[in-house]
């Protein structure tokens, strides 16, 4: 994940480990994601029989509400579905994730 935000020139010095920022998601008011499908599944902590089980994620599911970015519902890399897209605290915003991410700061600037 790192190496892909470090392609998109994210300074690293902005970025959290996740054992340092799962403990905050409780407290968040809005989780923003930007694909990763795999990495913030739930079914990787909370189903034994998936194929993901015991795989660390960002629990993002944890905030009290979540805005996932995604051309598609497509499962991950790992094939596997993901509940989080199926939570009533969950939105889906699909389209180009760039695109997306525009709109959404800019609505916020005109709020």
């Amino acid at each position: 994940m790192n190496v892909l935000l470090a392609e998109a020139n994210v300074p690293y010095e902005q970025l959290y480990e996740m054992e340092r920022i799962n403990p905050e998601l409780e407290r968040t008011d809005v989780a923003l994601v930007v694909g990763a499908n795999d990495t913030t599944n739930p079914a990787a902590k909370d189903t034994p029989s998936s194929p993901i089980y015991g795989m660390p994620i960002i629990e993002v599911d944890k905030s009290a509400n979540v805005v996932v970015l995604k051309r598609s519902m497509a499962a991950g890399f790992a094939g596997v579905d993901n509940p989080l897209y199926f939570n009533p605290k969950t939105t889906m915003l699909f389209g180009d994730a760039k695109k997306s991410l525009n709109d959404l700061v800019n609505a916020v600037k005109n709020v």
